[in-house]
């Protein structure tokens, strides 16, 4: 998975959390805005990553990303998740949200 770590810095405005050792390869990114919430757990070595999205504490959505060819910010505001077959963007503004859309490359 390729992906640069200043984007996920300059999209969650905020440095990463890490679940066990750097090393691990496992870190979670989070931004809040209003009541929304959205989080990011990011497993570097096996290609997949969590979503979550929240509003005053209550899930909006959950789900689960794999096979990620690559991370990379799309706008100040979009990161692009592709991979195999989709891709997949997470927004901030004006709202947050996830947008799936099928792969046309």
């Amino acid at each position: 998975m390729k992906y640069e770590e200043l984007d996920f810095f300059e999209f969650f405005e905020s440095e990463p959390t890490y679940l066990f050792e750097k090393e691990a390869g496992i870190c979670s990114y989070s931004y809040e805005k209003d009541d929304f919430k959205i989080r990011a757990s990011l497993s570097c070595y096996e290609d997949y990553m969590r979503v979550f999205i929240s509003y005053k504490e209550s899930t909006v959505y959950s789900g689960e990303i794999r096979n990620i060819e690559e991370i990379r910010k799309f706008d100040t505001d979009i990161l692009k998740v592709i991979t195999d077959r989709n891709w997949i963007f997470l927004k901030k503004w004006p709202n947050i949200g996830i947008d799936f859309d099928e792969r046309l490359e």
